[in-house]
């Protein structure tokens, strides 16, 4: 048995406005719920999963880009220093762009293809026997070389260049290969070029405590390279989870740069972060109000598919509070009165009868029974609006007969006719589920 009862609400997003989008359409076009839902919710499946691997592939460019872009600098660089060995005429190295723009990373990725294909040539025709050698050791074409293909190739220049004992080559290399060992290096990643160069100034040092000293140094670049992308896969990761977040026409400038973060390409500054933030809060803010207005539907529609005959809802139900009366045809003089805290969250039923009958003994028999009527009745209710994204939780629920049934001003509840029943209210619409 129940008498009045207390309950939180959670409206929930997605839920709440896709079953309002279908209560709209299936009304206008006079076709069953259920059949407009279940096709609505396969359009949204299919429609997130779209985005999904759209987003996925972009993501997925933009790394590549940057990736072929460093492993091509890298590979010009080594070949920069073999033909400056050679005493090859060298013009000036190709600079990064200031802008993550792809298409300034595009053309600067093609611009080191062709420095490489130059560079290629030039040493092909030097005309020495060791350029070949330093050329197959030092340019790996496209892919990414390991840190031992590298620090060969170095150990290859030191052995062919005059005035160093090549005898401390292979401990050298050791002592490199040993620091660099500990570098965190994603599959296909180029080594960060200052470590690079630290690493190929040990194997051409000339002397083991100037190897010693760069080792050092080459151990705490390696430990804030290893830092900076721990910390780049943290804003990997936030930046993705904000990108899920943002609603389709976010400013594409933003969008962007999130996903060059989330790429695994920028780091996450203060300034990118708070721009989201603050369009993640706009959009909370329009996503409430939207999903309020879509749980005044949902209430009103789900009262109507359950059989209930319930006044028209307002809109602003859930943004301002308010009440709501509804009943079964043969329910006599009861009704039950639904009211709205939106301050609270939390919304209260109670079984409530229009003055008009003398109070006895037999009137009180007759309320217990109404509130064990709503009793039984509650649950579906419940069941119905948590599947269509209005959930309630029972905060407080008193027994029948606890407290006398309100007695109300019929002029509060909807009219009611000479034979006891309230008056028609728009019809149900067909479903074979909630």
């Amino acid at each position: 048995m129940s008498g009045p009862i207390t309950a939180g609400y959670i409206l929930v997003h997605g839920v709440l406005s896709i079953c309002a989008r279908a209560y709209a359409e299936a009304r206008a076009v006079k076709a069953e719920y259920a059949d407009v839902l279940a096709r609505l919710q396969a359009q949204q499946r299919d429609l997130a999963h779209a985005r999904d691997q759209q987003q996925a592939a972009r993501l997925e460019r933009v790394a590549a880009l940057h990736r072929r872009a460093q492993l091509q600098a890298a590979r010009v660089a080594r070949m920069r220093a073999v033909a400056q060995h050679l005493g090859l005429s060298l013009g000036p190295a190709l600079a990064a762009p200031a802008t993550q723009d792809d298409a300034a990373w595009s053309a600067y990725a093609a611009s080191l293809d062709v420095a490489a294909h130059a560079l290629d040539t030039a040493l092909a025709q030097s005309g020495r026997a060791h350029a070949t050698r330093l050329r197959a050791a030092l340019e790996q074409g496209q892919r990414a070389p390991t840190i031992d293909d590298v620090l060969g190739g170095y150990a290859l220049q030191r052995s062919l260049m005059p005035g160093l004992d090549a005898a401390q080559t292979a401990r050298l290399q050791a002592t490199a290969a040993r620091v660099l060992g500990r570098l965190e290096l994603t599959e296909g990643a180029a080594i960060p070029a200052a470590l690079e160069a630290l690493a190929r100034a040990i194997v051409l040092a000339p002397s083991v405590d100037r190897a010693e000293a760069l080792a050092t140094e080459l151990r705490l670049g390696v430990q804030r390279a290893n830092e900076m992308r721990a910390r780049q896969a943290r804003d990997a990761d936030t930046a993705r989870k904000l990108l899920s977040e943002l609603e389709d026409g976010a400013p594409a400038a933003l969008v962007a740069a999130l996903e060059r973060v989330a790429a695994g390409v920028d780091p996450l500054d203060d300034a990118l972060r708070a721009d989201v933030e603050r369009l993640l809060a706009t959009a909370a803010g329009d996503r409430e109000r939207a999903d309020q207005e879509a749980a005044a539907q949902v209430l009103e529609q789900s009262l109507r598919d359950l059989g209930y005959e319930v006044e028209d809802i307002r809109s602003t139900l859930f943004v301002d509070g308010g009440t709501v009366n509804f009943r079964r045809a043969g329910w006599d003089r009861y009704f039950v009165r639904l009211r709205v805290s939106a301050e609270e969250r939390t919304v209260n039923f109670n079984v409530v009868r229009a003055r008009g009958d003398e109070e006895t003994a037999e009137r009180r028999r007759l309320d217990a029974l109404a509130e064990d009527r709503w009793c039984a009745e509650f649950p579906a209710l419940m069941r119905t609006l948590a599947a269509r994204g209005l959930s309630l939780d029972v905060t407080r629920r008193l027994g029948a007969g606890e407290v006398p049934v309100q007695v109300v001003d019929p002029s509060t509840v909807p009219s009611i006719r000479d034979d006891g029943e309230a008056a028609p209210e728009r019809p149900a619409l067909k479903q074979r589920a909630p």
